[in-house]
């Protein structure tokens, strides 16, 4: 209940309409006060309070002033918030997207085959590719043939000369 007293001295009385009115509120308070020609006496300050706390011996260590932490974020928990959710936006926009190009740059090459021209160019270089192996494995059997010969021979020569020639 708000108690009004007008210039002649009559008091009225209205009901509160919140215990804490916003700015709007206190002010539609107001100009129905000053229609009716009313003084509204302002509401006393609270007194600050500092809360202060003090080591064994009594000497005081911390004061902390009054409303010093009320309704304060800090900018960096702010820029952080932010950042958060603006990555989780990219990646719920971003991971779609990433995955569609996947799949599509899977298509352009899984579609690509290769001529028949070049297919049978292939075929016969393979076949090319495996004669010349064949080839190059008789050449070094006769050479592996050879050298066993020769090594016989050598050896042969060895038993039949006198243990002098041999220096």
């Amino acid at each position: 209940m708000t108690t009004m007293t007008t210039q002649d001295g009559n008091a009225t009385t209205r009901p509160a309409t919140t215990q804490n009115p916003s700015p709007a509120t206190k002010q539609d308070i107001q100009a129905a006060a000053a229609a009716q020609g009313a003084v509204l006496a302002p509401a006393p300050p609270q007194p600050p309070r500092t809360f202060t706390i003090r080591g064994p011996d009594g000497t005081q260590t911390i004061t902390i002033p009054p409303h010093s932490f009320d309704n304060v974020i800090p900018p960096q928990a702010v820029d952080i918030s932010i950042a958060f959710f603006l990555t989780i936006a990219a990646i719920i926009i971003g991971l779609p997207l990433a995955r569609a190009f996947a799949r599509r740059m899977d298509r352009r090459g899984g579609s690509a085959q290769v001529p028949n021209e070049i297919s049978s160019q292939l075929a016969h270089l393979n076949q090319a590719v495996d004669a010349i192996a064949l080839e190059v494995e008789r050449i070094s059997e006769g050479q592996r043939f050879t050298t066993r010969l020769l090594s016989e021979q050598k050896e042969a020569a060895r038993q039949t000369l006198p243990s002098g020639a041999n220096r």
